[in-house]
């Protein structure tokens, strides 16, 4: 709860601080990718692949991309936005041999986003997004309760392998991302720790892709 508090509370100073510079600040999109070209520039183990009419980077099980920026213009301020595709039969916060399914991304190294999802035709599946980081008690991780599809944006698309052709098979995130930084350089990793006890078909049941990524920086004058 806690971490809860001081989230909101770290978003609304940026707000406050945005309104008040309003006219005296600087975007320069420094990345935008929607991968339609299949550009995997500045991308580590980046892949292309296909879903819903459109080239995606994915899809992804366990593993995921990083991507390294540099040569950043001067800027006070980064703002990340993408999409996220949840694909098929995640979890959420089911125990060990189901889950936790957890997305993760990393910021120059430190945790953004780390955070259980569950499908929504999982009846009694729940999941800890769109609170961002797990609380710890007694030296462990834990993670909120909230209904399956929390905050997503589009429920009703169709899976992409294990429910393949199967309405809301496939959930539909909108991630954005502001936090202060200076640096000249810039990474960003998502990536995911699954469990599924179909081993040889992990990847067809629990999967993920990533559209229409743009990154801005920002700087206050």
């Amino acid at each position: 709860m806690y971490y809860r508090f001081t989230h909101i509370t770290v978003l609304i100073l940026i707000m406050l601080f945005f309104a008040s510079c309003k006219g005296l600040q600087k975007e320069t999109v420094i990345y935008s990718n929607n991968f339609e070209d299949s550009s995997l520039v500045k991308i580590i183990d980046g892949k292309i692949g296909e879903y819903n009419g459109s080239k995606v980077i994915g899809r992804y099980s366990q593993n995921g991309f990083l991507l390294k920026l540099d040569s950043l213009p001067k800027h006070d301020i980064v703002q990340i936005s993408f999409d996220l595709y949840i694909h098929d039969t995640w979890d959420g916060n089911a125990a060990k041999p189901e889950g936790p399914d957890i997305w993760i991304m990393n910021i120059d190294g430190w945790s953004a986003i780390y955070a259980t999802i569950a499908s929504g035709l999982c009846a009694d599946c729940t999941q800890s997004y769109p609170i961002l980081q797990p609380s710890i008690e007694n030296n462990r991780f834990n993670f909120y309760n909230y209904k399956p599809n929390s905050n997503a944006i589009q429920t009703d698309l169709l899976g992409a392998c294990k429910l393949k052709g199967e309405k809301g098979g496939t959930v539909k995130y909108r991630i954005l991302r502001t936090f202060e930084h200076k640096e000249s350089t810039l990474s960003v990793g998502c990536f995911a720790q699954l469990e599924d006890p179909d081993l040889a078909n992990k990847h067809c049941n629990e999967s993920w892709s990533v559209d229409n990524m743009k990154i801005k920086a920002i700087e206050f004058r």
